[in-house]
């Protein structure tokens, strides 16, 4: 153990795979033991969006690491082994980057609240501009609503759905999977074909 210990300390890539493998059972004991904790399950259709399993296993590698090329066995006299030694180091790595995480699902609920309440003090102001939202709003403009869809690619009915019920372009972009400036762009296009078919 003591060679290998001493390859990790010398930045030996294949000594860290090593002793890797050799802790293996701690560090997966580990992330099975903390993934409730960041809301992760091993039920594909549960996975929390922000850590997943490979996270905590990459955070866990990262600890042990840390560990093998900290640990001193004959420093200050102390028997420590390093099983022990690398249990504690990693259960401490857990436990900082669980603070984190929950400092930042914090943070995105109040973000979330406060965003809640802009929309509701400004949507009747959005609504009475809003081209797209005059549009469904308006209970006789249902034939100009059919008509409206059907001008629209896929992608763009998709960004509609989500923008009429009050998501940001933001938040549409986050669950559409692309960038904010694509989605501004859709919402642009759609309101030059919904002005085009006011006028007429």
């Amino acid at each position: 153990m003591r060679e290998l210990l001493a390859g990790v300390q010398r930045e030996d890539e294949s000594a860290f795979e090593r002793l890797a493998e050799l802790y293996n059972s701690l560090t997966e004991s580990a992330v099975h033991r903390f993934a409730p904790s960041f809301g992760i399950s091993e039920d594909p259709d549960r996975r929390d969006n922000v850590y997943d399993m490979d996270d905590l296993r990459q955070y866990a590698a990262m600890a042990l690491y840390r560990a093998a090329a900290a640990y001193r066995p004959d420093d200050e006299g102390r028997k420590v082994s390093f099983g022990l030694y690398a249990k504690v180091c990693i259960r401490n790595a857990m436990i900082s980057e669980l603070r984190k995480y929950r400092r930042e699902m914090k943070k995105r609920t109040v973000r979330e609240k406060s965003g809640d309440e802009r929309k509701r003090r400004t949507k009747g102001c959005i609504a009475a501009e809003d081209p797209l939202y005059r549009i469904v709003s308006d209970e006789g403009m249902y034939r100009t609503l059919e008509m409206f869809r059907s001008t629209l690619s896929g992608y763009e009915k998709e960004v509609f759905e989500y923008y009429i019920v009050g998501k940001s372009i933001t938040e549409i972009a986050e669950r559409l999977g692309k960038d904010e400036k694509s989605v501004s762009n859709a919402l642009y296009r759609m309101k030059v074909k919904i002005r085009g078919l006011l006028k007429n």
